[in-house]
């Protein structure tokens, strides 16, 4: 595992200086009290870089070694060229084998993770990268509480590894709902000034219906991880650890509540990061691992929903112990 995150921290109190709100009010709705901002001189690319370079070295391997490399961000700095392309240029890695994902959003982590898990089964290939990156504080809205105060600026990158043992992926469950309640327009989007249906007029910014993200990830997260268990032949207590998306605090203890899982096995980054969108569940897989939970022989399961509404969780027997690096 590699994180790479920017320097800039920025308090509630910093927010409210634009936003008409007050810092008890933020961390009361949402159990955050800080978040990092990319500086103006910083890209998402750049972070990509960083938690690709220390998720390589953490897995004891050179750029030549990777075989597959999957890159998933919704607020690449562009559309074109690819920024899985760049990321492998910058890197020094070789492989064909390369993948962009940009609209799967904050469930991106589960999708590029099931993208190269399919991609290692091609004879010949041993090792995947998996980068997700996110500068979500340059698409939302300053001027908006309802928004603006969720979201913060990271990557995270791991590197999967074939395995023809028993252990590794044991099992899996993906789905899909369409919904416009979280929308971000693209430039055709933009440059044509036309409405959709069910979303307002078109705008540079993310716009997010937080009632309807609340009752979406309250019920499909759950629903999805029992799913993953079961076709995992995995109990509950036996998971070492739940790297969930970080929405906000108050949604993940509602989870936990709600699944029966102990404090301690669930992960809290949103609290000093926010909502970093594809990077989120990279930062709590990160935090497993850093905190000891995520070795040789633990089970550890990762889930999250996005726009879309795309949702899944995944579980895993980890072969060896993972090394996270920061």
């Amino acid at each position: 595992m590699g994180l790479a995150l920017p320097d800039r921290v920025v308090t509630n109190a910093e927010l409210c200086e634009t936003l008409d709100t007050t810092p008890q009010w933020i961390e009361e709705k949402t159990g955050i009290v800080e978040r990092r901002f990319l500086r103006s001189d910083e890209t998402t690319t750049d972070m990509a870089v960083k938690a690709a370079e220390k998720a390589v070295r953490a897995a004891g391997l050179e750029p030549r070694d990777i075989d597959v490399l999957v890159v998933a961000s919704s607020t690449p700095e562009w559309i074109m060229p690819s920024l899985g392309v760049v990321l492998a240029d910058r890197l020094g890695i070789e492989t064909p084998r390369i993948v962009d994902m940009t609209q799967h959003a904050c469930a991106s982590a589960v999708y590029a993770i099931h993208n190269a898990a399919c991609l290692l089964q091609e004879p010949g290939s041993r090792n995947a990268l998996v980068v997700c990156a996110e500068g979500a504080s340059r698409v939302s809205d300053p001027l908006d509480r309802t928004v603006r105060i969720f979201f913060g600026d990271a990557a995270g990158a791991t590197v999967l590894t074939r395995t023809d043992g028993p252990d590794g992926l044991l099992g899996y469950d993906l789905g899909n709902a369409y919904s416009p309640a979280v929308a971000l327009a693209g430039p055709s989007q933009l440059n044509n000034a036309r409405t959709t249906p069910g979303l307002d007029a078109p705008s540079p910014y993310l716009q997010m219906d937080g009632r309807v993200v609340w009752q979406e990830a309250t019920t499909r997260l759950p629903k999805s991880v029992n799913e993953t268990l079961a076709a995992s032949g995995v109990e509950t207590y036996e998971v070492s650890g739940f790297a969930f998306h970080q929405a906000n605090v108050r949604l993940l203890h509602h989870i936990a509540r709600t699944m029966g899982l102990d404090d301690d096995k669930v992960p809290i980054t949103a609290d000093v990061l926010g909502n970093t969108g594809a990077a989120s569940p990279m930062t709590a897989l990160w935090r497993l691992a850093a905190d000891g939970l995520a070795k040789k022989g633990d089970v550890i399961v990762l889930g999250a929903i996005g726009s879309g509404f795309l949702w899944g969780s995944m579980c895993f027997r980890l072969p060896y112990d993972i090394e996270a690096e920061n």
